[in-house]
């Protein structure tokens, strides 16, 4: 699942792929909804999705994992935990971007 960094609706579902209505998802929603809205952390999701990623924890975590898989592309753990404050990918998974150790192993799954 790829994110659309433009943010131009397309009225197609970026996890089951359903052409119709859409509405956009922050993946960190609450007190990160302002990090999410920066950073563009959002999906387009159809309605069926969407109440999913809202209801059902291990979906909605897996949509913060594959979010932040992306963001380790071209950016260290260290950006992510200073940004986030935790993380939602396993130590095993990390790339290989190097980060400064600053205790961040500890907020690691």
């Amino acid at each position: 699942m790829k994110r659309d960094k433009k943010r131009v609706k397309k009225h197609r579902c970026q996890v089951c792929g359903a052409y119709g209505v859409t509405q956009i998802h922050h993946i960190f929603g609450g007190a990160r909804r302002r990090i999410s809205e920066k950073h563009d952390f959002v999906l387009e999701l159809c309605p069926s999705c969407h109440e999913k990623a809202h209801n059902d924890a291990s979906f909605g975590n897996a949509l913060k994992h594959d979010c932040q898989m992306e963001f380790l592309e071209q950016h260290t753990l260290c950006e992510w935990m200073e940004l986030m404050g935790r993380s939602w990918v396993e130590k095993d998974e990390m790339p290989g971007k190097p980060c400064v150790s600053n205790g961040f192993d500890d907020y690691i799954s």
